[in-house]
């Protein structure tokens, strides 16, 4: 397993940074984080669109999945019937989770980069060198090391991020145990998620900030640009 991850996640991930900062972020380890960054994020791209039309197409069906909820079935025939609307709606609703599990091996790529330091020459691939490398991000800031703004910031898009993303609507005039967990979920996701975000990023290398920071940017932008795709498609 230890080799599988050095293999396939870790060492890819090193090196791309290694060789972006060497080659292309004159030689500036944070700026070759944030285009590291947004790589991922644009090879991630059709997985991150998925999530997002899955999103919206799911606030459209509420109307279709209370209909659902109003034929007082039990939980199975329940949900069959609702699994069943979205294999024919192409939804799956569970691509929000799949597209954040697949960035959490990123994160942790990077925390271990910076918590061995960038000069590893056990992970370095043959043809690259990390001479003259500095672990800082425009000269400002040293990215090996906590840096409380870049935490904050962090939190703080985090949290935009949260109030763009789609808002759950109620499925019965009841209110059941679903709907109750989904209004939580969405309101610690709001407001507990970038606290916990900012502790745990104040904690960390500046590096794994930035990447946060840059992340959630990217985040915010490509969710108001397919909102606004999906909206006109529709009208």
């Amino acid at each position: 397993m230890h080799t599988l991850w050095n293999t396939v996640i870790y060492e890819p991930i090193y090196n791309t940074l290694v060789f972006i900062a060497q080659h292309i972020a004159f030689k500036d380890v944070g700026l070759a984080v944030v285009l590291v960054t947004v790589l991922i994020r644009l090879i991630l791209l059709p997985i991150s669109k998925k999530s997002i039309v899955s999103q919206y197409k799911m606030r459209i069906l509420e109307p279709k999945l209370k209909a659902i909820k109003d034929q007082k079935l039990s939980k199975e025939e329940e949900s069959k019937a609702t699994f069943a609307l979205y294999k024919t709606e192409k939804i799956n609703p569970f691509s929000g989770c799949l597209y954040l599990l697949i960035q959490l091996p990123i994160l942790f790529a990077l925390y271990f980069t910076f918590i061995k330091g960038v000069n590893q020459p056990e992970h370095l691939y043959h043809f690259l060198n990390t001479d003259g490398l500095r672990n800082t991000f425009l000269g400002l800031i040293d990215i090996t090391k906590p840096f409380l703004p870049l935490a904050i910031l962090a939190g703080i898009t985090q949290g935009i991020q949260a109030f763009l993303a789609p808002a759950p609507t109620p499925s019965s005039s009841t209110g059941g145990f679903q709907e109750q967990f989904t209004k939580s979920m969405s309101m610690q996701t709001k407001y507990i998620l970038p606290l916990i975000i900012i502790l745990i990023s104040s904690k960390l290398a500046a590096a794994v900030s930035l990447y946060w920071v840059v992340a959630n940017l990217f985040s915010i932008g490509q969710e108001l640009y397919f909102r606004k795709t999906l909206q006109q498609s529709v009208a």
